[in-house]
């Protein structure tokens, strides 16, 4: 085997390019899936506002200055700023701190909870029906592979995530 090739005689290069190539093909299964409202209501809702949602659904009631660490480097005003437009699409409401009035929290709406369990729900049927025509085995073993590429996850502490929400 030369350096740069595989047993099967297909280059690392290849190989990335073919890793590369499927990331569209995935998300277009997970996605095609998303009722046609769910999808209409998400396009609404850009990639940092729905890491938001997220952060926000993990926890009951985040502070802004706990949402802009949950938002990797935003500052305390991008924070406020993201809060603002999360309440104007109804997704989020704002709350006083029972413990303290100066704090403002924000937590999930009745829309924006249902939002997402609604899309956790499609993205779990796209990621059944992706999966279908693997083995337990080879789910197993996917999942390890994945895992093993991306690293470790990122601290909870950090990103106020700790794992995907179920609905």
């Amino acid at each position: 085997m030369t350096p740069g090739t595989t047993s099967g005689g297909v280059s690392r290069a290849d190989l990335i390019d073919q890793f590369l190539d499927l990331q569209p093909r995935m998300r277009r299964r997970l996605t095609g899936v998303i009722p046609p409202d769910v999808h209409a209501e998400m396009g609404a809702v850009t990639f940092a506002q729905m890491h938001a949602l997220h952060a926000i659904a993990r926890r009951s009631g985040i502070t802004m200055g706990e949402l802009a660490g949950c938002l990797e480097a935003a500052s305390l005003s991008g924070a406020t700023q993201m809060a603002d437009r999360l309440v104007k699409l109804g997704l989020v409401e704002r709350m006083s701190d029972p413990g303290d009035r100066r704090l403002v929290r924000v937590a999930l709406s009745p829309r924006g909870r249902d939002l997402l369990r609604r899309r956790e729900a499609a993205w779990r049927e796209g990621a059944g029906m992706a999966l279908e025509g693997l083995t337990d085995e080879e789910c197993a073993t996917l999942v390890r592979l994945l895992e093993r590429a991306v690293g470790p996850p990122p601290s909870e502490e950090m990103t106020g995530l700790s794992s995907t929400p179920r609905p």
